[in-house]
């Protein structure tokens, strides 16, 4: 269930400093840890290991976001026997190419 506006502006309110701040630390850690990325119409589905700090590492990633990117709808999916997480991020018309330059790795190879 979404409950975000699609007219509703895709921009984050971090300084440039803050977001540098955060793409060196949050960010790396969160793409570190992707093991497969599908595209979706509005955002993307992230794969991770299931594991408790990885959980964590994401929890902490999708409260900080939400401060400040508050267009982005995050679903969380933890897979049965301690398999992988999938982490759907999704937004209005423009999240993709957003979630691209922060979320993606830039060498990964995208499931469409």
């Amino acid at each position: 269930m979404k409950h975000g506006s699609d007219d509703m502006p895709i921009a984050c309110c971090l300084t440039s400093a803050e977001l540098r701040e955060r793409a060196a630390t949050l960010f790396a850690q969160f793409r570190s840890a992707v093991i497969g990325t599908e595209e979706l119409r509005d955002g993307y589905a992230f794969r991770l290991p299931g594991d408790g700090k990885w959980i964590a590492t994401i929890a902490k990633m999708i409260v900080a976001e939400r401060e400040c990117c508050p267009f982005l709808t995050f679903e969380l999916v933890a897979q049965p026997n301690m398999g992988p997480v999938i982490v759907r991020v999704t937004g209005p018309v423009c999240t993709k190419e957003f979630l691209k330059t922060i979320l993606c790795k830039a060498d990964a190879s995208i499931q469409q």
